[in-house]
């Protein structure tokens, strides 16, 4: 057997490829890979529909459907009137308001035929001082039948909040018996704070307080020319707003002490309230006297309620006779009137 030409030996009895199946295959892995982006791209917008449902679109309110008037049928049923009977309806008489109180301390009294501030005053039990303070009258005749009044539980006065007060130095000055949480309870505060120009009610101090006050008295003959929290003219063009009251008098007349006590300073301000004393008293109370003309006592001295511990002068720059008397409590200033 003789061997073929080398160039002519099929290996394997496999010819190479031609270049059409070459085409032909090319074109199938290409159309499969366009198929598979195709449904990839399907399946990632179903995936953004499906986010943007459930995270963005939100549920959007409903339109409110049209309440159906409910009719409630009565416990008892209503007999239908016979034929021909015509039926009036009466109507329901609407209720009585009866007026509310704004807070713990008056009530609202709309004044009748025939009413009057006497008899106003007889009804209530409450002083005619009262009544005037608390309500905005300018004369008795604005007073008739339908002015609503605000009639205080209790005698008192309403007063405005000035800068710097609290309600701890309201209740020393007006009614140290009262407490400054009872006056923002009946004042219906929300709190202890208060601002300048608010308005106070402050209940006027009983009997038994009344009592109590009456261990101090005035300290000199005369006439009271100044009053606590006035603003007055003290020597030449100087104002002045006084923690206490000013007395005029006769120079060199009696001062006295208001209560027992013991001198615990002895001073003079050339400048200010002249030669002056100082008395300290039982339950933190303490007092002082001014524009003394002499002093009759020493730092140590006990001294009883009564007694003379200075004459009456013009030292310092009061300008005139006068003695300058203040009461404190812890430091506090009072109002001397509210003691006697």
């Amino acid at each position: 057997m003789g061997f073929k030409d080398k160039s002519n030996y099929d290996d394997m009895g496999f010819s190479p490829p031609r270049r059409g199946q070459d085409r032909d295959r090319m074109d199938k892995r290409s159309l499969k890979v366009i198929v598979l982006v195709v449904i990839l791209g399907i399946l990632l917008c179903a995936a953004v529909v499906l986010i943007w449902v459930i995270y963005f679109s939100g549920d959007e309110a409903a339109p409110p459907k049209p309440v159906e008037p409910q009719v409630v049928a009565s416990e008892v049923p209503l007999e239908e009137p016979p034929k021909g009977e015509v039926v009036i309806k009466t109507p329901t008489p609407a209720p009585i308001v009866t007026p509310q109180t704004q807070s713990g301390w008056y009530q609202e009294y709309i004044v009748q035929e025939g009413d009057t501030l006497e008899s106003i005053i007889e009804e209530f039990t409450i002083s005619r001082e009262t009544i005037l303070s608390v309500n905005p009258i300018k004369s008795i005749q604005e007073i008739k039948p339908g002015f609503t009044l605000k009639v205080p539980s209790r005698n008192g006065q309403l007063y405005t909040v000035q800068p710097g007060d609290s309600l701890s130095i309201i209740t020393n000055r007006f009614n140290p018996t009262l407490g400054w949480k009872t006056l923002q309870e009946l004042n219906g505060l929300k709190s202890e704070n208060i601002i300048a120009g608010q308005k106070i009610f402050i209940p006027s101090p009983d009997a038994e307080a009344r009592s109590y006050y009456t261990r101090f008295i005035r300290p000199s003959e005369g006439r009271t020319t100044g009053s606590y929290n006035q603003t007055v003219l003290y020597g030449e063009g100087q104002y002045v707003t006084l923690k206490g009251i000013l007395i005029d008098g006769v120079p060199g007349s009696d001062v006295k002490a208001s209560a027992s006590g013991v001198v615990v300073d002895i001073a003079n301000e050339v400048d200010g309230l002249g030669r002056l004393v100082v008395l300290s008293h039982d339950q933190g109370y303490k007092t002082t006297y001014a524009h003394l003309q002499e002093v009759l006592v020493k730092v140590g001295s006990q001294v009883k309620q009564g007694d003379t511990i200075a004459l009456l002068g013009e030292s310092g720059n009061v300008g005139r006779p006068s003695l300058y008397f203040q009461i404190e409590e812890e430091g506090i200033p009072l109002d001397p009137a509210n003691f006697f």
